[in-house]
């Protein structure tokens, strides 16, 4: 097996093994990959996330595996290759999250989220517990980052990447999309129930999927839907006022723990 490691800012995380392909995410500095496939100018990559809350949610048709490989193809030219034991090594860390939009960190200027394994001025040590404040706290940092469909850092991010990062910092490791973090947690019934920090999930008319946004106070929610706003919920799903028009069509919502 061969394994990797971004050492950019950011890699693109495509569909297919072409430039003009889709990008389905990023890999942020230091995160770590295994390779499953290559040819000439592209490797075929999985991530893997091991979600912090998981529950089998038979009431609401959800089904759960307990781990979420999330593969994509990366150029060959941003390939950098570890050991096993390194690889190894750095899964068992807690790392150091950037906590700022950006940060210099050596001549690299790294998006919040990122992480690192050592102390740095702009970098906090992941929480041990999920504190759903803090999640609200830091997406609110990036209020105006521009939507990027599979972006994950503060200058573009999709959703599901803005509320990967932001409960992250928080102290709750999430899958990468929204149809897989719909899985985690625990069903809130009633929008009058809700609290702070619990993520709504919204769909279409088949009941795909497809936005995610994490719930505030006063039936408001912020969400990344052209950019990172805040706009407001009923039982519906979001009300722009600006178009005076609900905007996405509510699911389900979920509490994590």
């Amino acid at each position: 097996m061969t394994y990797g490691i971004c050492n950019l800012t950011a890699i693109a995380m495509r569909k297919e093994a072409r430039h003009a392909s889709e990008m389905v995410s990023q890999l942020l500095y230091n995160e770590t990959y295994t390779v499953l496939d290559t040819t000439k100018e592209w490797l075929l990559i999985q991530t893997e996330d091991k979600p912090s809350a998981i529950q089998q949610d038979h009431e609401s048709g959800i089904e759960d595996s307990g781990s979420y490989p999330y593969q994509g193809w990366i150029q060959a030219k941003q390939f950098c290759e570890i050991s096993e034991e390194e690889f190894n090594a750095m899964k068992g860390k807690t790392p150091y999250l950037i906590n700022k939009p950006v940060a210099n960190y050596n001549g690299l200027l790294l998006t919040m989220g990122t992480p690192l394994y050592e102390p740095h001025p702009d970098a906090v040590l992941m929480p041990s517990e999920f504190h759903p404040d803090l999640m609200v706290d830091y997406a609110k940092q990036l209020l105006g980052a521009p939507y990027l469909w599979g972006g994950r850092m503060s200058m573009g991010l999709d959703c599901s990447g803005l509320t990967k990062v932001c409960a992250r910092l928080a102290g709750l490791v999430l899958p990468r999309d929204a149809s897989q973090q719909v899985k985690c947690g625990d069903l809130v019934y009633f929008l009058q129930e809700t609290q702070t920090g619990d993520l709504a999930f919204f769909g279409d008319e088949d009941g795909v999927i497809t936005h995610v946004g994490i719930l505030m106070e006063n039936e408001q929610i912020i969400h990344c839907s052209g950019q990172v706003r805040i706009d407001y919920m009923d039982q519906t799903g979001i009300f722009n006022k600006e178009k005076n028009e609900h905007t996405h069509r509510l699911q389900v919502i979920k509490r994590m723990k």
